[in-house]
């Protein structure tokens, strides 16, 4: 029998963490809903927002997704954002038609939630100081905040990925991943890429580091077959539905040709725009074959420029990286909410401070972030490489469509969890030098996590 740690720092921060978490996710929650009650609208225009609410509505209405102004079904979206509008429409319609306005409390309660959820990752990985410190920052970063407010799938999306990691990362790796959490853990993903398809990425990461922490090669292989059948039982349904109801096989969503065509057609610069070259004679209007034949047909463009012109891809590259990651910061959200400037209500001077604002924190969090991952990925355990995998993933993968800072959104709590990560190492390493009367079952005064500290 291994004695544990005598009372130390750690055990005071286990004793802390709790309470310091419960009043990170009340402010989370307290600002989150102050945002929805000073900028949470109705959204204009024909973005994205706008159409979303449109979705809910028909949904709600028990039509399925079809598009409002033809009645014709449609699979141009991912299903999950629009469904999960849809649901909370047909609930709430006895009591309010505000869609927008149930979408931002209900945002504003998830990403509270998200809090606690990051907390409890970053705990898994470097104790409960650093669990403390990805709460406190998750709570408070802007652009998270803003994005509560906007018809937009970036806070559902972090509130389920972050499930999923949390079900992944067990407090004994990988010993206590039973067969039902792997499962579990594959559902949490599934509904996830049901909102953000390009994050199925991960999963080639999450199976691969379970089979190698597994020391039973057998059971890891039965749990990575449980976690890919959590995905694809969420996305086995769609699949068929779109089978039936748009005559065609479309796994997920017809609007891939438009972002390939966006960030390679004819004319791409790496950023959005609505170029003619990637203009098609198909309406999306006229119905499934259209918006198929549309959805084929730009991708057919996009991969023809690529052909004619590779030399200029890694220009491209560099372009999409410049705006999703550099150009505008992280301040989308305030734009979102305002369905892009078309319905301008916050003053410019007050807009101007929040941008300010929130880009400062995101420089911070993103610089102190990469490091985080750096230092993550040199460790070498296979928690931390899941969580390294995963934001590499999700800030990869939309490179290889257009530059947005929207895209970076998810990314953003990981890599918050990766500087509490960095953090909390600093703070032992300080430890380690100033602390010379520590008890010999934590010689550094460490604050251990849960897969370092001594078993009983």
């Amino acid at each position: 029998m291994t004695p544990g740690p005598p009372t130390s720092q750690r055990s005071r921060a286990e004793a802390r963490f709790r309470p310091l978490v419960g009043a990170a996710a009340l402010v989370g929650l307290v600002l989150r809903l102050a945002w929805v009650r000073y900028a949470t609208r109705e959204p204009q225009g024909l973005f994205d927002p706008a159409r979303y609410v449109g979705y809910a509505r028909v949904i709600a209405d028990g039509q399925g997704m079809i598009e409002p102004w033809s009645g014709h079904p449609t699979a141009y979206y991912p299903p999950g954002y629009p469904w999960f509008l849809g649901i909370l429409t047909w609930f709430t319609q006895p009591f309010t038609d505000q869609v927008w306005t149930v979408a931002a409390v209900t945002q504003s309660i998830l990403g509270a939630a998200t809090v606690v959820l990051a907390a409890l990752v970053a705990r898994r990985l470097a104790g409960p100081s650093a669990g403390a410190v990805a709460a406190v920052v998750l709570a408070v970063y802007p652009n998270l905040i803003f994005h509560s407010g906007a018809v937009l799938g970036e806070t559902l999306y972090n509130a389920l990925f972050m499930a999923f990691l949390v079900a992944c990362l067990g407090r004994r790796w990988p010993d206590d991943i039973t067969n039902r959490r792997a499962l579990l853990a594959g559902l949490l993903l599934g509904l996830a890429v049901m909102v953000r398809p390009i994050s199925l990425a991960v999963l080639p990461v999450a199976v691969g580091v379970w089979w190698w922490s597994h020391r039973d090669r057998r059971r890891a292989l039965v749990q990575g077959a449980l976690l890919v059948a959590g995905v694809v039982a969420c996305m086995a349904p769609w699949t068929v539905r779109n089978a039936l109801r748009m005559d065609d096989l479309v796994w997920m969503s017809t609007n891939t040709g438009d972002n390939l065509c966006i960030g390679h057609g004819p004319g791409a610069t790496g950023a959005f725009s609505a170029r003619d070259e990637c203009a098609t004679e198909h309406n999306f209007l006229d119905g499934p074959a259209a918006e198929i034949a549309a959805d084929r047909e730009k991708t057919r463009i996009a991969l023809d420029a690529i052909r004619e012109d590779p030399g200029r891809e890694p220009w491209l590259t560099w372009r999409r990286f410049w705006y999703m990651w550099l150009r505008d910061g992280d301040h989308d959200g305030i734009l979102a909410v305002q369905s892009y400037r078309t319905d301008r209500f916050i003053p410019e001077a007050t807009e101007a401070r929040l941008s300010y604002t929130a880009d400062v924190v995101y420089w911070a969090v993103a610089s102190t972030g990469a490091v985080g991952l750096v230092f993550l990925l040199r460790r070498r355990r296979p928690e931390d490489l899941l969580l390294v995998g995963s934001a590499v993933m999700t800030a990869a993968v939309p490179l290889a469509f257009f530059g947005d800072s929207r895209f970076k959104v998810p990314v953003i709590p990981l890599l918050i969890v990766a500087s509490a990560c960095l953090a909390a190492e600093v703070a032992r390493q300080v430890r380690a030098v100033d602390r010379t009367d520590a008890g010999p079952g934590d010689p550094a005064g460490h604050d251990l996590s849960d897969a370092q500290r001594p078993t009983r």
